[in-house]
C-alpha cells in the first residue's frame, strides 16, 4: 500500500526570495516522501486569516496537515523532522464500498 501523502499549504508573496526557498525545500522533501502542496497568497483572505490567527510576521509560511510548522527562511532538516513527526491525514477520504 502506497504511504498517505502529507497536505501542506505554502502561503507566499510575489518576488519572494524566501518564497522560492520555500518552494525548492518542499520540491526536494516531496521526491522522499508523498506530500501534496498547494500554494497561497499571503495577501488572500486565507492567507490573511491563517496570518493573523498565527502571529506570522513575514513570508513564507508553511503548513502541515491545517498546522502551522514554520515561516521565513525554511530549514530543510528541520521541516524534514516536522514532516516525519506527522501522521498523514487520509487523503483521499476513506469511504466504504458497499
Amino acid at each position: 500500500m502506497a504511504p498517505v501523502p502529507l497536505n501542506v499549504t505554502l502561503l507566499t508573496l510575489h518576488g519572494c526570495h524566501l518564497c522560492d526557498h520555500a518552494r525548492d525545500v518542499l520540491s526536494r522533501l516531496g521526491r522522499e516522501r508523498p506530500l501534496v502542496v498547494e500554494e497561497a497568497s499571503w495577501d488572500s483572505d486565507e492567507g490573511q486569516r491563517l496570518v493573523q490567527r498565527d502571529g506570522i510576521p513575514f513570508a513564507p509560511a508553511v503548513y502541515i496537515d491545517g498546522s502551522f510548522a514554520a515561516y521565513g527562511r525554511i530549514s530543510e532538516g528541520a521541516l524534514r523532522r516536522r514532516l516525519g513527526d506527522c501522521k498523514p491525514s487520509r487523503w483521499p477520504p476513506w469511504r466504504r464500498l458497499p
